[in-house]
């Protein structure tokens, strides 16, 4: 089960999340921009690699909230985002509707 942690020592208040903060994420592949997020935040993010393999992004670049830096990094993916009283983030890709 390939899970990848977000690799940041305390989780953040969810009020934290709010601060604008530099993002310089490069457009591409989604897995290595958000590893780059997450270095860039210091905001504990968890999600499985399969669900981000095969996904892109636009990228970031600019003074932003945490929060809307991964809303747009995540911008035309299925993906979504649980935030959790901890300041953690998880990402959930819903499943498929089968016709």
């Amino acid at each position: 089960m390939g899970l990848a942690l977000g690799a940041a020592l305390l989780a953040l208040p969810t009020s934290t999340l709010a601060l604008a903060r530099e993002f310089d994420v490069a457009g591409g592949a989604l897995k290595p921009a958000l590893d780059t997020f997450i270095a860039q935040s210091g905001v504990q993010l968890i999600y499985k690699v399969e669900d981000v393999k095969d996904l892109s992004t636009r990228g970031i670049k600019g003074s932003i909230a945490p929060d809307a830096a991964l809303d747009r990094l995540l911008e035309g993916t299925r993906l979504r985002i649980r935030r959790g009283q901890d300041g953690a983030m998880v990402l959930i890709a819903p499943a498929e509707r089968k016709p």
